[in-house]
Formats: structure tokens, C-alpha cells, sequence
């Protein structure tokens, strides 16, 4: 077989724990590179210094410009007639690229290979092998939809031809993108399992579950879930419908420490895509000491307007408008956590569940936080039924938001239990393991 000259870029951001073994093992390959391109993508880590040290060309985006931007400079900048691409966090075998280059004849454009995932003593790591897979399985195949962007190889002319990565698409969906327009245009494209590179990645709930999340915008983009509130809530149930077949699958595998995770991508995928609509409007709360009178007059005022009468139609709320996004969020988390635990008492699960999603809004871990998740928990008991004050109207909650959202959980919820004895249970099990192994 005549070597192809081929070009390797390793998109970087904030590479720093990943890239050198990377780079060593793109450096063992028993397949000729005509040259290896680094592409950081404005890291703010230690990623162009460690990168440096490698006989690489190293080309530095200023600033973060997501994905498409990072392979399209590669595109640009290479001098292969073959661009190969390969994740930072990504160990390839030996002969990662040669058995990727044996499928290449006339009519093929591309070919990808099988992504395995190397860390098995975490819930969170477990969690993305089973439900974020990288690969098209054990056979051979021209008939898959799309070459994954962590280790494949394309013909340069065609990702010319075909206008090269859409700029739109900044964190993922960019290889479904052009794998779709490269077929569209008549060519082939093959996955070949021979072709083994390792995801050495960690991940923690915050990352992972913002990944999933990343992995899928650019789909439900194009679906229009973004466009209004209709649209999200399409979404939402969409989100409780994956969160109930991931638990029911897992909980039939066997794999009962993931049921926390498959628990959260129905309640933090839908408050993330409600933020991010609503972020046009009004920004995402963000707890810091600066400003935790706001979150805590947001409790305060989320107290009082429950006993307020429901005929009472003029209630001042303490909290400015602009400041909305706090009430939406305490609010959110008091329907679904007493929607959890219902009658039953349990102050730590729910410490723990508020812990995890105030967290993504804290600057940092601190007293604040604390005293904000007690107060929480100390809310979900006080009252019978939070959802009373969905029958209210108050200036600053989405209503409509909380309620469908409320609804199709609770009906989610009460059907797993049903199908599933013993599910809370396992699901704090799973909590406890998760948080444990993360350190947290």
C-alpha cells in the first residue's frame, strides 16, 4: 500500500491533563504523519506550554471559537492531501491510523474509528460509556450516518468541496454536520472497529451532564425546541422521557450505580434549556457573597407568597424583575424535590440534590451555598404541596414553565416507581456511591 500523505490536528482547550500522552502515542504510530497540528482553541491552562515541547506546529486561536472554527483552521493550515483528527483526551493504538487509511479507494471520503473508554471506577465515567458511545460496534460498516469528530480521517478537496465545518456549531454536532453534506454530495463514508483509540477523559456530574447536553443542541436546534417556549416544552418531555428509559435500561442491567445520573438529565437538562432561552432576556442567577440578599429574599418571597391567598391577584413581590431568574430556580427545585420525596422525610438526598444544582450557579462552595441548600430542604418539608402556588399568579415565575414541567415529571415519576420497586431507594444508593467516588 502507497502511503497518503496525511495531516493530524488535535483540537486543544484546555488540554493540559490529556495532551502529552496523546501526543506520545500520535508519535508511536506505525503509520507515516507528514505533519501533526495542534490547534488551541484560547486555552487558559498550561496546554501551549506542554504542547510546545512536542515536534508539532502549534497554531493558537486568541480567543474560544468552538469546534468548527478550530477544524477549519486545520483545514486551512494543512498540507495533506488527508486531514486526519484526533481529540486531545484520546490515546490511539499503534495502528490507529494505518487501519483507518486501508479503507480509502476512490469513492470513500472518510473513515472513522471505534472510540473505548478507559476509566471503570467512577459512576460518572460509567454513566458516559453507557449512554454517550462513541462508536458504531463490533462490524464494518459503509452504512453509518456519521463519523464521530474524535478520531477520523477525510479527504481535504472533499471537506473543501463541501464548504467546510459550519461555523454555527461551536461545542459539538459539527461531525454530524459534515458527515451528513459529504454523503449528501454522493460519497462513502466507512467505520472500522480495528481502528481503536482510548477516551482517557474524567468527567464529574457538572461536565458530563453539560456535555450530553452540548452533544445534542445542534439537533434539537434544528428541530426548533429553541425557538419559544412551545418548543421547550416539547423538550422537556423529551428530557423525561430519556431520563425514564435510561434508568429502566439501566436498572434491568444491572447497573443500578448510574440511577442517580439517569435521575438528573430529566430535572438539569430542562432547567438548562429553560436558562438558556430565557438568557436573551434575563441572565442565569449567580450565587456569590455579593449577592446571596438576593437569593435569600427570593426564599423569603417564595415563603410568603404561598400562604397569600389565591384570590388575592395583587402580590408585590420583594424581588426586582430583573432579578427573576433566582425564583424561577428556588422554585423549580422545591416542586421537584418535594415532588420526589413526597411524604417521606429525607433531609440529606434533598441536600444533596440542591447541593449539586445550586452548585452549577455558586462561584464557590462555601457557607452561602450551605445555608441556601438547608433553607431548601427545610421549604420542601414545611409544606404539603408546593405546586399550590402554580395556581397563583406571581410577577416573576414562569408558571407555565413550572407546571408542565411538574407535570410530566410527577406522571413520569409515579410510573417508574410503580414498574420499578424500591426505585427511590437505589436511586439514593446510587447518590451516595457517586458522590463518594467523586471525592465530593
Amino acid at each position: 500500500m502507497k502511503n497518503k500523505k496525511v495531516t493530524l490536528y488535535i483540537p486543544c482547550f484546555n488540554a493540559e491533563k490529556y495532551i502529552e500522552p496523546c501526543l506520545k502515542a500520535v508519535l508511536g504510530q506505525d503509520y507515516p504523519i507528514d505533519e501533526i497540528l495542534v490547534i488551541d482553541d484560547g486555552s487558559s491552562d498550561r496546554t501551549p506550554e506542554l504542547a510546545s515541547r512536542f515536534p508539532v506546529r502549534f497554531i493558537r486561536h486568541p480567543e474560544n471559537k468552538g469546534l468548527a472554527s478550530v477544524r477549519n483552521s486545520a483545514i486551512k493550515n494543512s498540507k495533506g492531501d488527508f486531514l486526519a483528527s484526533l481529540d486531545a483526551d484520546c490515546v490511539p493504538d499503534k495502528s490507529w491510523l494505518k487501519s483507518l487509511m486501508r479503507n480509502f479507494s476512490s469513492k470513500v471520503a472518510g473513515v472513522g474509528g471505534r472510540l473505548l473508554e478507559n476509566q471503570h471506577d467512577n459512576p460518572v465515567d460509567l454513566w458516559r460509556a453507557a449512554h454517550m458511545r462513541q462508536e458504531w460496534g463490533d462490524r464494518k460498516s459503509d452504512s453509518i450516518s456519521f463519523l464521530f469528530g474524535s478520531n477520523n480521517v477525510f479527504r481535504k478537496k472533499i471537506l473543501l468541496d463541501t464548504g467546510g465545518y459550519d461555523m454555527r456549531h461551536t461545542s459539538n454536532y459539527e461531525d454530524v454536520d459534515i458527515s451528513r453534506r459529504v454523503k449528501k454530495a454522493g460519497h462513502v463514508l466507512i467505520y472500522d472497529p480495528r481502528a481503536v483509540v482510548c477516551h482517557i477523559r474524567r468527567d464529574s456530574f457538572f461536565s458530563v451532564l453539560d456535555t450530553f447536553w452540548n452533544w445534542n443542541f445542534g439537533y434539537h436546534q434544528e428541530k426548533g425546541y429553541y425557538d419559544g417556549l412551545e418548543g421547550i416544552y416539547l423538550k422537556i418531555k423529551e428530557n423525561i422521557g430519556l431520563g425514564n428509559r435510561f434508568m429502566e435500561e439501566d436498572f434491568r442491567k444491572g447497573k443500578t450505580e448510574l440511577l442517580y445520573l439517569d435521575l438528573l438529565v430529566s430535572i438539569y437538562l430542562s432547567l438548562k434549556d429553560f436558562f438558556f432561552l430565557h438568557n436573551k432576556m434575563f441572565p442565569s442567577p449567580k450565587i456569590s457573597r455579593e449577592r446571596f440578599y438576593v437569593s435569600y429574599v427570593s426564599l423569603i418571597d417564595l415563603t410568603l407568597f404561598y400562604h397569600l391567598d389565591s384570590r388575592n391577584k395583587s402580590f408585590r413581590t420583594l424581588v426586582p424583575h430583573r432579578e427573576r431568574s433566582f425564583q424561577n430556580l428556588f422554585a423549580f427545585l422545591l416542586l421537584t424535590g418535594k415532588a420526589l420525596v413526597k411524604e417521606k422525610e429525607d433531609r440529606v438526598f434533598l441536600e444533596r440534590l440542591f447541593t449539586y444544582f445550586l452548585g452549577n450557579f455558586a462561584e464557590n462552595r462555601d457557607a452561602d451555598l450551605d445555608f441556601l441548600v438547608k433553607k431548601l430542604s427545610l421549604m420542601v418539608d414545611l409544606h404539603k404541596d408546593w405546586s399550590g402556588f402554580l395556581k397563583k399568579a406571581h410577577p416573576n415565575l414562569d408558571r407555565e414553565f413550572l407546571s408542565t414541567f411538574l407535570r410530566n415529571f410527577q406522571k413520569s415519576w409515579n410510573s417508574l416507581t410503580h414498574d420499578i420497586p424500591g426505585l427511590f431507594k437505589l436511586i439514593k444508593e446510587s447518590q451516595e456511591i457517586s458522590i463518594k467516588k467523586e471525592g465530593r
